[in-house]
């Protein structure tokens, strides 16, 4: 523990979120339409992943630790409080920012809510993960 945060629950919480990524990113979820909307045919055409996974390992990381202080200046007690908090702050403070950018983006409306529903469903995980692991 790390200023009373369980740092074992953070990193679980950053491969949950990476775990999701994978599967929501796959051919058999949004992976063929997201490629679609970034005007791509095949995940070749995006280069060697490995800088951006790379990224998304230290970001998940950053965010669960974030999130983990969250919950303890909140106070979360109940997985409820923990849900709720972490809802709160996937779309209130992480969603918000991501669609904002993506109109200034050109982004379009379907791979925003590719893109947003993936947020939430991190951020409802990686609290799932971070209230239950203390």
């Amino acid at each position: 523990m790390i200023g009373g945060l369980n740092i074992l629950g953070v990193i679980i919480a950053a491969l949950v979120a990476m775990i999701i990524g994978a599967a929501w990113y796959s051919p058999r979820l949004f992976g063929t339409a997201w490629l679609k909307e970034l005007g791509k045919t095949s995940p070749e055409q995006l280069g060697s992943p490995k800088k951006a996974m790379i990224n998304a390992i230290i970001m998940n990381v950053v965010s669960a630790f974030a999130l983990a202080l969250v919950f303890k200046w909140q106070g979360a007690e109940t997985s409820t409080d923990a849900l709720m908090t972490a809802l709160v702050v996937g779309v209130g403070l992480v969603l918000s920012n991501q669609l904002m950018r993506d109109r200034f983006h050109g982004a379009s409306s379907h791979l925003s809510l590719i893109n947003g529903a993936h947020t939430v469903v991190v951020y409802l995980a990686m609290g799932t993960v971070l209230f239950y692991a203390g």
